[in-house]
């Protein structure tokens, strides 16, 4: 316990405990020990065992047993047990953490509240190419969907004390490959040492020039003592050269360790770092100035705006938004760390440290959190469940991806299919749907403008987007929304096509005076209708009688039903036409196309040879489908040329 190998220690106060399971001290120690490893279940069966059996022997852990309880999820048990340790009398040997106690009570409170209002983020633990069993963490993004993390060699957890293998933690790179990654390359060495823990790696943007953290002789993050901040230039495209110390900023009787890019409130650049020196209350975010000759100024405290009398770690700053992101246990956190967030500089925040809530933050630790330059995608480090954990749920860190899940909208806008110019076609009645199965619900709906129309979509999710105009055809289009999606704007075209008729032209039948026969000649024309039908199974023809105006009422109406019945008979026997398709009708000599007179009131016999027909209309099924049909005078041929008028197919001469 001494020497800070509490796994092994574990080991053997589990061999202790059976033999004298009612001893406090082995309780005691136990609850220290996975306290230490993170395996909170396990800690706070040993604290509970050790309180029933005499609460009194180690009065202070009732404050542990409460971090346990709340590490577990346990938050109204865990307040039980704060309150409880603030009313303790605590000996002189005893840590007194009754103000943290005091801040964990509001932590509980607010994790109440939290976790039922998660944020739009999706935190997945990286599948492959990075975590281990031990501890894999410090991840930074670099370009070209790279990563740079610090991990521990060994596949096994091992007793320092007695064995010298390689169990020292390292700078490693590894590049994107789906949602994992490949190509797990170990840094040189140097900046790598076969002596001492290398980690915390970060690079200027050009991936010359490296700051991180070297600790010697030590194994567990936790209680890293007399870490120091390192830099280093490459060489060349495979060498580093041999690091040396930052002077100025490393605390000789402490730690000073993760290193983190910056600027105050001037642009000037500055360096974060964590240490416990003298001022610190526990672990501390503290900075100072890059001078312009590479040197680095005095160290300064972030502010009581960031740092508490809990710890403050794992500083990361986005240049673009000003925000610094950190870890915190003593802001009254959901879990043990929590990442925090607050904008502005050093002496200037402009807004108090929020937290970050669920999915980010967990019941466990939750520290390193950094994202990309497009501040979309990143990474942070937790012992969450989930982690790959060589004794008990929550024993080591892993990295996981964070991805910020912003609202996502889709922009588009209606044009012509085939227009160069996109102009937008506006007076579209556009709505969306999203498609769930053989569901779909109605979403949002717009009708266009010459701007974009906007609805709101969201991830893993797929619509129909429908689009109707009149003169137009109707549009429908598929959408499907990833659960990758990156943009908040998706832009997109949907055409549209006008609704361009077909114009066809059908003739008319004409027939000789006072006669229903069908000329040979107007067979052959009433093919055009007979093509139609054939090409439609679902269009039927109505064929319409007419006559010219000699004779009565009476007789024209006759007549003119003669001749429809005539071409209707000639339809369904001659050509095939099947008879519910086809349906006659007579108007006698209504109607005429043309005047059967002349303008001054003679009769003209050219005139009633036009009106001697049959006209034929087309009945449609979708009326959206069909062509526009125009009845037309075909050619009068001399047969028709007959009765009042004309004498042996010509035209009888005019009287003088």
């Amino acid at each position: 316990m001494k020497a800070g190998s509490y796994y092994i220690a574990a080991k053997y106060l589990e061999d202790a405990y059976k033999d004298k399971p009612d001893k406090v001290e082995i309780m005691h120690l136990l609850g220290d020990a996975n306290r230490f490893l993170r395996d909170y279940e396990a800690s706070a069966k040993y604290y509970k065992a050790e309180m029933a059996k005499d609460s009194g022997a180690y009065p202070g852990d009732k404050f542990f047993l409460g971090q346990m309880d709340k590490c577990n999820g346990k938050y109204e048990e865990a307040k039980s047990e704060f309150q409880g340790y603030l009313k303790v009398k605590l000996d002189k040997g005893d840590g007194n953490y009754k103000n943290l106690a005091k801040i964990e009570i509001m932590g509980c409170d607010s994790a109440l509240i939290i976790i039922k209002h998660p944020s739009k983020v999706r935190v997945e633990k990286i599948p492959s190419g990075i975590n281990t069993p031990l501890q894999d963490f410090a991840p930074k993004p670099l370009k070209g969907d790279r990563i740079i993390f610090s991990s521990q060699k060994s596949d096994t957890a091992v007793d320092f004390t007695t064995s010298k293998a390689d169990y020292y933690i390292t700078i490693f790179t590894a590049e994107k490959a789906g949602k994992g990654y490949t190509n797990r390359t170990q840094l040189p060495y140097p900046p790598n040492d076969l002596h001492a823990n290398s980690a915390n790696a970060i690079l200027t943007p050009d991936e010359k020039t490296m700051i991180f953290t070297k600790c010697p002789d030590t194994l567990n993050l936790s209680n890293m003592v007399n870490c120091k901040i390192y830099t280093t230039t490459k060489k060349n495209d495979l060498e580093w050269n041999v690091p040396t110390e930052i002077k100025g900023i490393n605390n000789p009787e402490g730690t000073t360790t993760e290193p983190a890019w910056g600027i105050d409130k001037d642009s000037n650049a500055i360096l974060y770092y964590v240490t416990d020196r003298k001022g610190a209350k526990g672990l501390d975010i503290y900075y100072s100035t890059i001078n312009k000759d590479g040197t680095y100024g005095a160290p300064q405290n972030a502010g009581l705006e960031v740092n508490t009398i809990g710890d403050e770690v794992t500083p990361w700053y986005d240049m673009k938004s000003k925000t610094l992101y950190f870890s915190s246990n003593g802001h009254g956190s959901i879990g043990g760390l929590d990442i925090y967030k607050i904008t502005g500089t050093p002496g200037h925040w402009t807004s108090p440290a929020i937290n970050l809530g669920v999915p980010i933050n967990s019941q466990a630790d939750d520290l390193y959190f950094a994202l990309d330059n497009k501040g979309a995608k990143g990474f942070l480090v937790s012992n969450r469940i989930g982690t790959t954990s060589p004794r008990g749920a929550t024993c080591c860190d892993d990295i996981w991806s964070v991805n910020v899940l912003h609202d996502v909208y889709l922009r588009g806008y209606y044009v012509k299919r085939g227009d160069a110019t996109k102009t937008p076609v506006q007076g579209v009645d556009a709505s969306m749907y999203k498609v769930a199965g053989n569901n779909f619900d109605f979403v949002a709906n717009a009708k266009t403008t010459d701007a974009a129309f906007v609805f709101p979509v969201q991830r893993s999710t797929s619509y129909k987007i429908n689009g109707n105009k009149d003169g137009y055809w109707p549009s429908i289009d598929n959408l499907s929304v990833s659960e990758d999606e990156e943009r908040d704007t998706i832009d997109q075209v949907f055409y549209i096509d006008p609704i361009i008729k077909i114009h066809i032209k059908i003739p008319n039948v004409y027939f000789a005076f006072d006669k229903s026969n069908i000329i040979t000649f107007y067979k052959e024309q009433i093919d055009s209708v007979v093509k139609i039908l054939t090409d439609h199974p679902g269009y039927s023809v109505e064929i319409q009688g007419y006559t010219d105006s000699k004779g009565s009422d009476e007789y024209n109406q006759k007549l003119s039903e003669r001749r429809a019945d005539e071409v209707k008979a000639f339809l369904i026997k001659t050509k095939k036409i099947a008879e519910n398709r086809v349906v006659a009708k007579w108007f006698g000599k209504t109607n005429p196309a043309v005047p059967n007179e002349l303008p001054n009131g003679e009769d003209d016999p050219e005139g009633r040879a036009q009106n001697r027909r049959v006209e034929f209309k087309i009945i449609v099924d979708k009326t959206e489908d069909a062509p526009e049909f125009e009845n037309v005078k075909s050619e009068v041929v001399k047969q028709v040329l007959t009765g009042p008028g004309y004498t042996y197919g010509k035209k009888a001469p005019k009287k003088k």
